[in-house]
């Protein structure tokens, strides 16, 4: 079925709420993309390879900060040890896509050095790149304290190492690893706010360094410039499946999202966080009953403390301590926004784990070794884990309950609140229908938007670019 390009909300287009002041750089479309080369060396079996990050005093309340992509075999352990911040960022992929590693944190005077340790059981390779480290600070925070939105400077681990705007730089220390006289390729993507060539992934481009994805629902991206870049050197364009925004991750928190939610009130900050909601709230209704308490029914524990338990008090994914269930996050294995409830196949991750794999599948999130481990945890089995499908029974439950969740549960009045255009009951069908579009085995001849239409007498339109993640 081919899908209408505009988004009309009630027949009508909703005008421009409000302007970031966002303006792209003079030098740079963000459609670009260009080829380094990153440094190889040799890492010894069961030697531990060490990079020491020492950093210089700062001279004020500052962002002391270290950062690098890095390649290797999956199997080389990688750690960090850093006695200035317990948040740090690690994602680690498998070859040929590059990982990350860094943090930030405030900091008025000297810290301990920071290491990350490489541990390999058979002699093998890493390339690295921009190896970096120092005191960090940008004109973006500085706006952030002026407007107010001192929140925009928490949690800087997680824009690291793109954030690394180095005023003062320290020592980078490598021991322990040879290096060889090959290169490795590092694919390179231009930010149209500030015009840098920062680290992406081709080969699989939902492995995020420094740029989020721009389609995920509506894959394969056909956007130029986001899914469609070209090389600076050779004018030859690639064709990427889900494509990248065309601002840095950096850029795309200070110069677009701080400058238009500045302008949010209270109450608006509080209808997302309800909309957000809203597909936890159809399935409960849609079943009569809470997975999370019907759980506490059946086996008289918590969920909570059963997962938390279950996964060693541990992140399953970086492996960090969880000392409480208050630092636990738990995850919908099987996203929900494909419609699968928080119950006792969740899993337990960090903070930043979460934030990482987001709306993500298991299979786009960890790796084939990851995925048996997680099989034998949850109870799930390896081809539920692999196969990125929507939750089939709650689909066919809704469809089977038109009747029910159009002239019930649409019609709650939290659901037809109006916000500058924005009708909830017309998002959460529009979010719907990108659930049935995702489904790979079964093929749904059936649009929630063209029966709320007839049933409303409205004009509701899907658009494949909207952004929908606030209602999930």
């Amino acid at each position: 079925m081919k899908l209408p390009g505009k988004t009309v909300y009630s027949g009508r287009r909703r005008t421009t709420r409000q302007k970031s002041g966002f303006k792209s750089h003079p030098d740079s479309t963000g459609g670009e993309y260009k080829q380094d080369e990153a440094q190889v060396f040799a890492l010894q079996a069961g030697v531990p390879a060490i990079i020491e990050f020492t950093f210089p005093k700062p001279t004020s309340r500052q962002f002391l900060g270290f950062g690098l992509y890095f390649c290797c075999d999956e199997n080389v352990q990688v750690s960090i040890q850093n006695p200035n911040s317990k948040n740090n960022c690690l994602a680690q992929y498998s070859p040929p896509s590059f990982s990350k590693a860094g943090s930030m944190w405030w900091s008025d005077q000297g810290n301990d050095n920071v290491t990350l340790t490489l541990l390999a059981e058979e002699e093998t390779e890493i390339a690295l790149f921009n190896v970096e480290c120092g005191q960090i600070w940008h004109e973006a925070f500085d706006q952030a304290i002026d407007n107010e939105q001192k929140s925009y400077l928490k949690s800087m681990h997680t824009i690291m190492p793109e954030a690394g705007f180095y005023v003062a730089e320290g020592t980078c220390n490598i021991r322990d690893l040879t290096e060889q006289e090959e290169t490795m390729p590092v694919h390179l993507k231009s930010c149209n706010r500030c015009a840098r060539f920062l680290p992406i992934n081709l080969d699989n481009d939902r492995e995020q360094l420094s740029f989020s994805n721009h389609c995920v629902a509506r894959a394969p991206c056909t956007h130029g410039g986001f899914g469609i870049l070209k090389n600076v050197e050779s004018g030859e364009t690639i064709n990427l499946h889900y494509g990248y925004q065309l601002e840095c991750r950096f850029c795309k928190k200070y110069f677009v999202n701080m400058p238009l939610n500045k302008n949010r009130t209270a109450a608006q900050m509080k209808e997302d966080g309800q909309r957000r909601r809203n597909f936890e709230l159809l399935i409960t209704e849609l079943y009569q009953s809470s997975p999370q308490l019907s759980y506490r029914h059946k086996t008289g524990r918590e969920l909570t403390d059963d997962i938390w338990n279950k996964f060693d008090r541990k992140c399953f994914n970086c492996h960090k301590e969880l000392p409480s269930t208050g630092k636990m996050h738990l995850d919908h294995t099987r996203p929900l926004a494909l419609l699968w409830p928080l119950d006792e196949t969740a899993t337990a991750l960090c903070a930043t784990c979460n934030t990482s794999k987001r709306d993500k599948p298991p299979s786009e999130f960890y790796d084939e070794a990851k995925i048996a481990e997680l099989s034998e945890l949850t109870g799930l089995t390896i081809e539920e884990l692999m196969k990125p499908e929507p939750n089939h029974a709650v689909i066919s439950e809704l469809i089977s309950r038109q009747d029910w969740f159009f002239e019930e549960f649409l019609t709650k009045p939290e659901l037809l609140k109006e916000r500058e255009g924005k009708i909830t009951a017309e998002l959460v069908v529009k979010a719907l229908d990108k659930v049935l579009y995702r489904s790979g085995e079964v093929e749904y001849k059936y649009s929630f938007v063209d029966e709320y239409n007839n049933r409303r007498d409205a004009h509701v339109s899907y658009d494949d670019n909207e952004d929908l993640s606030s209602i999930i």
